[in-house]
């Protein structure tokens, strides 16, 4: 199954379909932001997180986007759109220990981004991410057994 998240290109998409969130860790559940990336404080590191999607069509694992075989839930009942089905929703967290950049003369000194198109000027919302799965020797199989049974899977 391959699944993309995010758009490198939202400086020229638009924002349709950015995803990413950055926050800082002891903030997370307070701060989320997708346009900004954020200054953390002294002690806290930048947090980047993914939830990708986790409803499927049921039938292609790709598609000529690589975005119609796949969709979000409905955040608010948590439902797949019409002929979708729900799947494991796959979430990437990725902690830096960055140092934090200053502001001098209204002038950000030391700035941090995520390297992308220059074009798309090194915004945050340009963020995205990929995953494909390609699990050999059961591996699939024993993943599926054990997100079935309930289990907090590691």
């Amino acid at each position: 199954l391959r699944i993309i998240t995010g758009d490198a290109k939202t400086t020229t998409n638009g924002l349709a379909n950015a995803n990413a969130h950055w926050s800082c860790t002891g903030f997370e559940n307070k701060v989320q932001l997708t346009e900004q990336y954020p200054l953390c404080p002294k002690g806290s590191k930048v947090v980047r997180t993914f939830a990708f999607q986790s409803c499927w069509d049921g039938k292609n694992i790709d598609s000529a986007n690589h975005r119609t075989h796949d969709a979000f839930a409905d955040p608010a009942s948590g439902t797949c759109p019409n002929g979708f089905e729900a799947i494991p929703q796959l979430t990437e967290r990725l902690v830096y220990d960055i140092p934090t950049p200053t502001i001098e003369n209204g002038q950000v000194k030391n700035p941090y981004a995520v390297d992308s198109f220059p074009e798309q000027l090194h915004k945050p919302a340009t963020d995205h991410n990929d995953f494909i799965s390609i699990t050999t020797g059961g591996l699939a199989n024993k993943i599926a057994d054990c997100i079935n049974s309930g289990k907090q899977c590691r």
